[in-house]
């Protein structure tokens, strides 16, 4: 059973509207309890599931804050063993709540005990490369598809019809990726932004979001040449074997074919 400071406190959290940060220091400052005695209030709705919390990171800011859920009916509890300490079991939240829930985005200054949280679990090591985590070197390599989408986006802005912000590069570049992971080359992809522009464009970073979306590269079809053939070569018949140019015919090279004429005149025969 709830104390009767607990279900004061609790009327007064479901009392308020969506989006108020309600911390102890707040409802303190406002009722003569004081704050020890809110902050053993808050305490004991948590304990009993009134009130939950949980921190998460703005993924803009970085900033932690503390989200907050207040309901009249503990997750914990099946409606029909027990009813809501405050009011009847009419399935609305005292205070008007539509769906006996409401949510406070507060800082993360409140004193009170939080419930442990378990850690995130961490992803395996390997012993591979050196010891390196295989959620480390997934991350390296997410971060140099991240630099490389920048450079093809720079290249990109070097075309006197689709010149770019550094603001306008950093936006469209995460649309990049995707196409980096499907192992296209940077070639292919400015081939595929620059191909059949239109003759007026009214926004450059309109028409790369778009083709980023529903374009596909081309990859380049090179056809694999065959391996050279070895080209013969005439060589000398007088005994030398001395390779002729290509194309020649064959026959006798001229020093052999010198060398042949000096024998047969010193034996007095015909070549």
């Amino acid at each position: 059973m709830l104390s009767l400071e607990a279900v004061g406190l609790l009327t007064r959290l479901l009392s308020l509207p969506d989006g108020t940060g309600a911390t102890v220091e707040k409802i303190a400052d406002q009722v003569p309890n004081g704050r020890r005695s809110v902050s053993r209030a808050m305490a004991e709705l948590i304990e009993a599931g009134y009130v939950k919390r949980a921190k998460v990171q703005d993924p803009e800011t970085g900033r932690w804050v503390t989200i907050t859920t207040v309901t009249d009916t503990p997750e914990s509890l099946c409606p029909t063993d027990r009813f809501p300490t405050v009011g009847e079991a009419t399935g609305r939240a005292v205070g008007g709540s539509p769906i006996g829930r409401k949510t406070e985005e507060e800082k993360n200054t409140t004193p009170t005990p939080e419930p442990a949280q378990e850690a995130a679990p961490q992803a395996p090591e390997s012993v591979e490369k050196g010891g390196e985590g295989e959620s480390t070197f997934l991350t390296k390599i997410g971060r140099e598809m991240a630099r490389e989408a920048r450079r093809v986006l720079e290249r990109l802005s070097l075309h006197k019809s689709l010149p770019l912000t550094d603001q306008e590069i950093a936006r469209l570049a995460p649309r990049v990726v995707p196409w980096l992971r499907e192992a296209y080359s940077s070639d292919e992809i400015l081939q595929c932004l620059t191909t059949a522009l239109p003759e007026r464009i009214d926004s450059v970073p309109g028409l790369v979001s778009h083709r980023l979306t529903h374009f596909t590269p081309v990859r380049s079809s090179l056809a694999p040449q065959k391996p050279a053939q070895p080209v013969e070569r005439a060589v000398c018949e007088g005994g030398c074997e001395k390779p002729f140019p290509i194309g020649h015919p064959g026959g006798v090279c001229r020093n052999c074919k010198a060398e042949m004429d000096r024998a047969a005149a010193f034996l007095g025969v015909d070549a």
